[in-house]
């Protein structure tokens, strides 16, 4: 596989000897996405599943390639906003829970994180490794899993959409304490409880976009945001798109 010139240092640097080879170890894993960029935001490594999702043949069709040169504008932006905030805080950002819309115009949610890779010579980032994992049903896997507390739970998030109750009432409603509660779902789910129920909301607004012709506003108020202002921005952090433009490309 060829890789992007000029990066011959990087590639040699012992920070990027070590982090390379999981490319291969990533491969074996299809519903993790897993990827390395350089300071420029070009992809150094990928594995097979967001090839696959990119609905690319092979990784020479990402590897030196931004995402702003095959993702949407929107999405693209989202993904290398993330990017330099790792570039330029040097912080991981950890856990992101987010909606990613593949080219047959399936979505899904993800878990990401990503991670600054520093080059031991200098001390500085030379850098970006993530991965993205896949976030399952939440009602299927707590029923599959023999679990009627977090099935119940659920069943209230949607039940009460517009009004979402507190997580000290979620769990009062299951019979467990906070903690309980917290750590059941972080374990199941791999999501703390508000990222779950914040998941729910977005759920039914994804289907309000794409099914009826209710207005922004009415959407905010029916998923338990205060205003459209409030919906679109967490809307947005969470799908890469504000509503109105998800809606058009969903029609």
């Amino acid at each position: 596989m060829s890789r992007p010139g000029g990066l011959a240092s990087l590639l040699a640097s012992e920070s990027m000897a070590l982090a390379l080879p999981l490319e291969r170890v990533f491969d074996d894993l299809p519903n993790v996405v897993f990827f390395i960029k350089d300071r420029a935001g070009r992809y150094l490594a990928v594995n097979k599943t967001l090839v696959e999702r990119c609905a690319f043949a092979d990784k020479a069709r990402l590897v030196g390639r931004r995402p702003s040169d095959f993702f949407p504008a929107a999405l693209a932006e989202h993904y290398e906003r993330q990017d330099r905030r790792v570039l330029q805080g040097g912080k991981p950002v950890l856990d992101q829970l987010e909606l990613h819309l593949y080219p047959d115009r399936s979505r899904g949610w993800c878990l990401t994180s990503k991670y600054p890779v520093l080059d031991p010579r200098t001390g500085k980032i030379a850098a970006i490794m993530g991965i993205s994992r896949d976030v399952e049903d939440a009602a299927r896997r707590a029923a599959g899993q023999g679990l009627p507390e977090l099935a119940r739970a659920i069943e209230v998030m949607q039940a009460r959409i517009p009004n979402p109750p507190e997580i000290k009432e979620l769990a009062t409603i299951c019979g467990l304490s906070t903690a309980r509660f917290s750590g059941l779902v972080q374990r199941v789910f791999q999501l703390t409880p508000r990222q779950l129920a914040m998941k729910v909301r977005i759920d039914e607004a994804l289907h309000l976009l794409t099914t009826s012709k209710r207005s922004l506003t009415d959407i905010a108020l029916e998923t338990g945001f205060c205003d459209q202002s409030a919906f679109t921005r967490h809307f947005r952090r969470m799908t890469g798109v504000p509503p109105g433009t998800f809606r058009l490309r969903a029609g």
